[in-house]
């Protein structure tokens, strides 16, 4: 049979009864089991005004607290927590642009951990480095393209593709579509431009450059360069260059995804991400702009998109190559690569005292020594 362990409150009334009914000595019963004597003396005088009542552990809450947060305050942080899942500091700088009474950054948090909005705060980690960040000094000098990682809506798989301007952190576009295809990012792309002009350069990762394609531009970097943007891609395995979308995806994940977003149909989520890239870009305050919302630094672009994609033109009397379907073209009796995602492009050949150098448009392809190249016929590829 199991000992039995006796509550807390029962060892007390022990102890108690020692003193009231054995007669023994308060200082020598308070030695014995280890306690002050003010403690002893504390049971004992509560026992004598209410011996029925167990002496347990009564709680240290002061009656009175004359500094505590107004209940209407709490519930003002409460009702923004509630519908925006924001944290302390996003809640406080929302309720002083209302011109509300406000606490510190540290009592709202408090208010949210009192009530379970927010979990206990964790042991800190060792110091490690700042990070370094970086920011283009205008809107639409760089935009960040990425897909989102996959989520289920009304049993489908979508992979939004997000888009996002590097200076401003204004989302320009959260857009829910069913595959990673260059052609379907594209076509988000392109409509984009269309209403918000146009970027002067597009950082994505490799799966959108030349890394996965073979040699040259890829399909989708070609397009970019036929209207004059220019193409950045992230060194591999290095999702730190992206970081401004990147972080916008955790944001995605806290306050969309994984808090309100409806997904028993394809429209119902697509409302609801509209709804939530407005309120990001309009109301929600943004620690790296100074708490204030993406749209105080957002301009559309002055750069307006063509009706449709224009045709590469070059100098007079250049020197012009077309692309062959198998990627390459020929010059001085040698087969030159240049990728398959220009087939059927012309290219520029630029013939220099020490090299030749293949150019699209305006983008550089490559540059061949010109001991690579033969001297005499042959089907020799460089």
């Amino acid at each position: 049979m199991p000992w039995k362990e006796w509550p807390v409150s029962e060892q007390r009334v022990v102890v108690v009864h020692q003193v009231l009914s054995a007669g023994r000595a308060v200082s020598q019963v308070a030695r014995e089991h280890g306690i002050s004597r003010k403690t002893l003396y504390k049971w004992l005088s509560r026992y004598e005004r209410d011996p029925g009542k167990p002496l347990a552990d009564r709680s240290r809450r002061p009656k009175r607290s004359p500094e505590r947060t107004a209940d209407a305050i709490e519930q003002s942080v409460l009702e923004v927590r509630r519908k925006y899942n924001w944290g302390p500091r996003k809640i406080r700088r929302l309720l002083v642009d209302q011109n509300q009474p406000v606490p510190s950054i540290r009592t709202v948090a408090a208010i949210l951990r009192r009530h379970d909005c927010v979990p206990m705060p964790q042991a800190k980690s060792p110091e490690q480095p700042a990070p370094q960040c970086f920011e283009r000094t205008e809107p639409n000098e760089l935009w960040q393209l990425d897909h989102k990682g996959a989520l289920e809506v009304a049993r489908q798989r979508l992979t939004p593709l997000t888009v996002i301007d590097d200076h401003s952190r204004y989302c320009l576009c959260f857009c829910p579509v069913a595959d990673v295809t260059m052609q379907t990012a594209w076509r988000v792309l392109w409509e984009l431009m269309g209403q918000m002009g146009m970027p002067h350069s597009i950082l994505c990762d490799n799966a959108f450059g030349g890394t996965h394609h073979g040699m040259g531009l890829s399909w989708f970097d070609a397009r970019l360069v036929r209207l004059g943007i220019h193409p950045v891609h992230g060194r591999p395995y290095h999702p730190q260059t992206q970081g401004k979308v990147e972080r916008l995806h955790g944001t995605i994940e806290r306050e969309l995804i994984g808090f309100d977003a409806r997904r028993d149909s394809f429209e119902h989520f697509q409302e609801d991400a509209e709804r939530w890239r407005m309120r990001y870009n309009i109301l929600r305050p943004h620690e790296a702009l100074g708490d204030s919302p993406p749209i105080g630094r957002y301009k559309p672009s002055t750069i307006k998109r063509p009706g449709a994609l224009p045709e590469i033109e070059y100098p007079p009397c250049s020197i012009t190559r077309r692309v062959s379907e198998a990627g390459d073209l020929r010059y001085r009796n040698a087969r030159v690569a240049v990728g398959r995602s220009l087939v059927g492009q012309s290219v520029r050949i630029e013939q220099r005292e020490r090299d030749v150098a293949v150019w699209y448009a305006w983008k550089l392809l490559r540059i061949i020594p010109n001991d690579q190249l033969p001297c005499s016929r042959s089907d020799k590829t460089v």
